[in-house]
């Protein structure tokens, strides 16, 4: 049988209306949804239709709940054999719980309490911080860049490497628009700035608050399937060390050659991408086939099956 990847990728950037006819019509969103509204204590679905990215509770349980139950409908309907879970930043949260390492629900106040936490850190910076995320760069030209930035006595650090033209560094605001300039000047293309840090050395302080006022919180477990972190490529099966490597997470670049690799190493012989549309999937199918679970693909199957019952 073959050998299947699960990867749940980062929290990107997604309009609602991409995603509405999926929340609002399939029961496995239904499912996720009425625990995420009991957990939260206000209708998530209404509050996520007029949320943005920057709102980070709502957002991100929006998110969780949108991902895992497109992960749901594809352990029924599409021939997967996980040998491994993952995945990338704030989709590795997605991915213990669907892994079973979190349960849903401490997922969902894991996501509360850091959002919480997580301001509370950003707001009390004497600087607001940030992370700029920028195209058409090697990954040479990237590293050069920030060298020569910080030479010059401004505080820069590579954040994200995805494939070799996709990166993001973090800094302070005003220091990462004068980077955006320099981005343009040799020939990148910044499309998007967050308004916090993250995968950088620089926000240890923030790292180690939520160790001890979230994660040490809540219940870690064994997970179903072995994790893929992205900080080592390792699989990962101890509780512990599945908490300490998410949060290790936050000050440690993204390398996606790092979760190839960890890939490979297990044998995954096919990757599913779940989640809206995104970059993922195109530069993990460069390493091995990958399919992507969307809500579009979930559309087009049902259409499919309605199609194939009506009678001819």
């Amino acid at each position: 049988m073959r050998r299947d990847a699960l990867y749940f990728p980062g929290l990107v950037p997604t309009k609602f209306s991409s995603v509405e006819d999926f929340l609002r019509t399939s029961d496995y969103a239904r499912r996720r949804i009425e625990v995420a509204d009991e957990v939260l204590g206000y209708s998530l679905l209404d509050s996520y239709a007029k949320a943005e990215v920057y709102d980070w509770e709502v957002y991100e349980s929006g998110f969780m709940a949108l991902t895992l139950a497109l992960a749901d409908w594809a352990l029924d309907h599409v021939e997967i054999n996980p040998v491994l879970c993952g995945g990338q930043s704030f989709g590795a949260i997605n991915a213990a719980v669907f892994s079973g390492s979190l349960s849903y629900v401490d997922g969902l106040e894991l996501v509360r309490s850091s959002a919480k936490v997580e301001i509370e850190y950003f707001e009390a910076q004497p600087e607001p911080l940030g992370c700029l995320f920028f195209y058409r760069l090697n990954s040479r030209q990237v590293d050069e860049l920030v060298d020569a930035f910080r030479s010059d006595g401004h505080d820069a650090e590579v954040s994200i490497y995805l494939d070799d033209t996709v990166h993001a560094v973090s800094g302070t605001l005003a220091d990462l628009e004068l980077l955006e300039k320099r981005v343009r000047e040799a020939g990148g293309y910044p499309f998007y700035t967050m308004n916090r840090s993250e995968h950088c050395g620089s926000v240890r302080p923030l790292r180690d608050r939520l160790e001890t006022e979230v994660y040490d919180r809540v219940t870690w477990r064994s997970p179903k399937w072995p994790m893929l972190s992205d900080v080592t490529g390792e699989l990962l099966s101890d509780p512990e060390e599945i908490k300490q490597d998410l949060l290790d997470g936050w000050v440690t670049p993204v390398h996606w050659s790092t979760v190839v690799e960890g890939m490979r190493t297990a044998r995954a012989e096919h990757a599913h991408i779940i989640g809206p549309r995104n970059m993922f999937a195109r530069i993990t199918n460069n390493a091995l086939p990958t399919d992507v679970i969307t809500p579009k693909k979930v559309a087009d199957h049902e259409a499919a099956a309605t199609a194939n019952r009506v009678p001819r």
